[in-house]
């Protein structure tokens, strides 16, 4: 329900809201046009880059799967050390 403030009509935040009119079945292949729209703008990568991309996340999971094992195993001897004399 619109309401007057100094002479301007405001629209409450609902007024963005399909039209009633708009049956689910037009809304849902609305949404599916623009989702298709929006896909179409999208710049996928090569197969070369997906490969790059797929071998820098293996390496960087390994070099950090290394550092936190070899972190885990000098405080395991450290620990062992001051507790267990």
């Amino acid at each position: 329900m619109p309401f007057c403030y100094y002479g301007a009509i405001i629209k409450p935040a609902g007024f963005l809201k399909l039209p009633k009119f708009m049956s689910n079945l037009e809304q849902i292949k609305n949404y599916f046009k623009e989702v298709k729209v929006e896909m179409s703008k999208v710049k996928w990568p090569t197969k070369n880059q997906t490969v790059n991309y797929t071998l820098v996340v293996i390496g960087v999971s390994a070099v950090v799967a290394v550092f936190l094992g070899a972190l885990d195993y000098f405080f395991n001897l450290g620990i062992n050390f001051f507790l267990f004399k």
